[in-house]
């Protein structure tokens, strides 16, 4: 066997060897050129990373017109977006560039980062609509709406980043299964569930593609020389163009809004901090639920067999959060989900350094608009659809097969959320004169059909169900962590560590961390009926989960106890 340069005390094999001169060969290396700025395979990430976040932003942009002017969505909130994209991007490809030069590997996949989707439509619908109509609409209640938006945004990349020292504390006490359960909520509520609602008004021109990239990403069926995602893409958007969907005058009108709208720093919005108080029960939770989102995605990132610094990882999402609401965006900023199935298609570093340049050149040039005339999103949308698939795949394959019941506990708060939103969707739509928010009329047309917001507490308390929804739909990140450490402690038989579990549930339903709107001390609650409910029910699962815990320890330990029992019951956590 031929040795390495290195002096060894014990014989080593030919692979280790190999990794020992690989590492030696590369230790001279500048950090900056220890991985190809690019590979084929960035062509197919690249378009599954851009397409994701374009189509995020014109939905978040969309959803605001109705409220906000023009000039602050694509003046402010899109440039904004750009900035920020171009800084994590370009965070994310010098952390990859660093670590394989510190480790000497050659193999790393930087983590996507993007606007976080979830984020766009609570900021959205539970910020910047609700001042708007508190304010009683026009241009004073728009402007005021998008400064607390924007506030709130930084106040929630400042919390990120506070939290970022205690990341790997996080991440060590709360068991894999739960957050990659929760994160796969995202993406199999929100990324797939949600994108193929999108996907079904215009099925002639989705489901083929759709299924095609499906056989190029999973059974390898692909054209020479052709990335797996552009033939899909093409062909979704030349069915688009003969049914219709896709027409000239809309290219024509695209066109005419392109112009150079560079972004600039906005500072009016943090002259008075006050106006955002109320409503850091959204920032807060958001807060959290990205800072575990970082967690989670970093740690999907590890299975795949790169090991990114985790404290960095969240501090570099604080950062773009940040930097974006001073640029005007109250959108806030993460790494991606779906690193998995980008490094699956060969892609490192350059598909991310391609999407922040390009991101900003759309965003300041006011492309978007043009690219989805051209393209419309239904046509770009499969690449979202394979991601939320692809997340919960790699999750599963990777979760133990006794875990799997804390696995599917873990999907069901993201549809309630979901669900919710779809609900608030439709009853806005069959409101179509307007509603009434705390006695004062809000309308766009000559009658109303509704006298309460969809979004109101009101409205949710109509019904026991919708009340229901409502509470598993409100911090659902959090809570499928909740419900998955319990899960997974109650099958490993470590019944006083899911009491715990079930405590620090009590205490966070406690005061609206989850399972209610708005943040509130326990002593001063604002929320609705359920609250004590939630709280109580909670409380007794941990006395109950106690009382097993006792149960079973004491059992264990009796005379009488036969082989097979004791070997059994002393699986559990008893000291």
């Amino acid at each position: 066997m031929q040795l390495s340069s290195f002096e060894v005390e014990e014989p080593t094999s030919q692979s280790e060897n190999d990794g020992l001169e690989a590492a030696s060969t590369r230790q001279n290396v500048k950090w900056y050129r220890a991985l190809p700025l690019f590979v084929p395979g960035d062509v197919d990430a690249f378009a599954g990373l851009f397409s994701n976040n374009l189509a995020t932003m014109l939905a978040g942009a969309q959803m605001l017109a109705a409220i906000l002017p023009s000039e602050i969505i694509f003046g402010r909130i899109i440039p904004g977006v750009g900035v920020a994209m171009l800084f994590g991007c370009t965070f994310y490809v010098v952390q990859a560039l660093l670590t394989a030069a510190k480790h000497g590997r050659t193999d790393l996949c930087c983590l996507p980062f993007g606007i976080n989707t979830p984020g766009v439509f609570a900021f959205n619908s539970g910020i910047i609509f609700v001042v708007y109509y508190k304010e009683g609409g026009g241009e004073h209640a728009a402007e005021l709406a998008w400064q607390v938006g924007v506030v709130a945004n930084f106040v929630q990349g400042a919390l990120e980043v506070a939290l970022a020292p205690v990341g790997p504390r996080i991440s060590g006490a709360v068991p894999m299964v739960a957050l990659l359960g929760s994160l796969s909520s995202v993406g199999i509520a929100w990324l797939f569930a949600n994108t193929m609602m999108a996907e079904f008004a215009w099925p002639l021109v989705t489901i083929a593609p759709f299924f095609l990239l499906l056989s190029a990403l999973l059974a390898g069926v692909k054209i020479p020389h052709v990335p797996s995602t552009i033939l899909p893409v093409f062909v979704g958007g030349a069915i688009a163009w003969i049914s219709g969907k896709a027409t000239g005058p809309s290219v024509s009108k695209a066109a005419h809004e392109v112009g150079w709208l560079p972004a600039t720093i906005h500072l009016e919005p943090f002259h008075d901090f006050s106006r955002v108080l109320p409503y850091l029960g959204i920032a807060i939770p958001m807060a959290l639920t990205v800072a575990i989102g970082s967690i989670q995605v970093r740690q999907m990132a590890a299975n795949a067999g790169d090991d990114y610094n985790l404290r960095w990882t969240m501090v570099g999402d604080g950062m773009a959060t940040m930097i974006a609401s001073l640029f005007g965006s109250p959108w806030g900023m993460t790494v991606f989900i779906g690193h998995g199935a980008f490094k699956g298609m060969g892609a490192q570093i350059g598909y991310a350094a391609m999407a922040g340049v390009a991101f900003l050149v759309v965003c300041f040039s006011g492309l978007s608009g043009l690219v989805l005339a051209i393209f419309p999103a239904e046509v770009l949308n499969p690449i979202i659809l394979f991601v939320g698939l692809i997340v919960c795949v790699e999750a599963l394959e990777i979760t133990p097969a006794r875990h799997w019941p804390a696995f599917l506990v873990a999907l069901v708060p993201g549809f309630f959320n979901w669900a919710m939103e779809v609900a608030s969707e439709f009853a806005a739509a069959i409101c179509k004169g307007g509603f009434r928010i705390e006695g004062n009329f809000v309308e766009w047309a000559a009658s109303a059909d509704c006298e309460i917001h969809p979004h109101a507490d009101s409205a949710w308390a109509r019904t026991p169900t919708l009340l229901s929804v409502r509470a598993l739909g409100k911090g659902y990140i959090l809570t499928s962590i909740l419900w998955a450490a319990m899960v997974v402690h109650i099958v490993d038989r470590r019944f006083s560590m899911a009491a715990v579990w079930a405590l620090i549930a009590a205490a966070l339903s406690s005061c609206g961390l989850v399972h209610a709107e708005v943040v509130f001390l326990p002593w001063k609650s604002e929320g609705d009926s359920l609250h004590w409910d939630l709280v109580g029910g909670y409380v007794l699962t941990a006395v109950f989960l106690i009382s097993t815990h006792l149960v079973t320890a004491r059992l264990s330990r009796l005379p009488s106890t036969t082989e097979s029992e004791a070997t059994l019951d002393c699986t559990s956590d008893s000291p």
